[in-house]
């Protein structure tokens, strides 16, 4: 006759026991959108397992909240599992191209896509798409004066934060008042020139890749 082992299922199979899910809420997400990344623990036999530690890596971008509260930014996260066997986090997507979420022994990618904008200043709006590697600097109404005729004058310098979006050569374009508009790869300077000293405003769009 043989003997009933009395070793619990969970204690054979040791990790193999558990089995986590990472799950979110848009595998495509857009450039400086949030999408939901749900952590789900169960048993073998489907069942939840609530109290359970669960740490959670993102290769790229932050975590910056937990089940709909805000925490400190970070790329790791460790949280505990409701009655459900579930915690949510919120996951920015600062970064194009894929990210992978890492939890136990799951791991799960999302790709970033799309365009960021960014306000530059109240005359000037920068798309950037981050694919493609390619911006649109649209400046409109940026004023400018020049003391003499045919005779380059810096107007405004794009801020050093915005540096790695600067074209990879200077630009030159003339503008529907025939001022001829540089932008400079070197320090992001925009210089205006006219055809007689005055004052002008700037409307024109540059495209390039960065």
């Amino acid at each position: 006759m043989s003997e009933r082992s009395n070793v619990s299922i969970s204690e054979i199979l040791g990790e193999n026991y558990k089995i986590t899910n990472i799950e979110c809420s848009d595998y495509n997400p857009s450039i400086d959108g949030n999408i939901t990344v749900t952590i789900t623990v169960t048993d073998v036999f489907g069942d939840a397992i609530s109290n359970e530690s669960v740490t959670v890596t993102a290769s790229a971008g932050n975590f910056t909240q937990l089940n709909g509260t805000s925490i400190t930014a970070a790329a790791t996260v460790t949280a505990t599992t409701n009655i459900d066997g579930q915690f949510t986090l919120t996951y920015t997507c600062s970064e194009w191209g894929l990210a992978t979420f890492s939890a136990n022994n799951s791991n799960i990618q999302i790709k970033v896509t799309g365009v960021k904008t960014i306000i530059i200043s109240s005359n000037i709006t920068l798309y950037v798409n981050g694919d493609s590697r390619t911006c649109t600097m649209r400046i409109i109404g940026l004023s400018g004066s020049v003391s003499s005729a045919d005779t380059p004058k810096a107007v405004y310098t794009i801020p050093s934060a915005y540096a790695q979006y600067l074209p990879q050569t200077t630009l030159i374009q003339q503008d529907y008042n025939k001022n001829r508009i540089d932008l400079l790869a070197s320090d992001g300077t925009i210089s205006m020139m006219q055809s007689a000293a005055g004052s002008g405003s700037l409307n024109v769009t540059f495209t390039y890749n960065y």
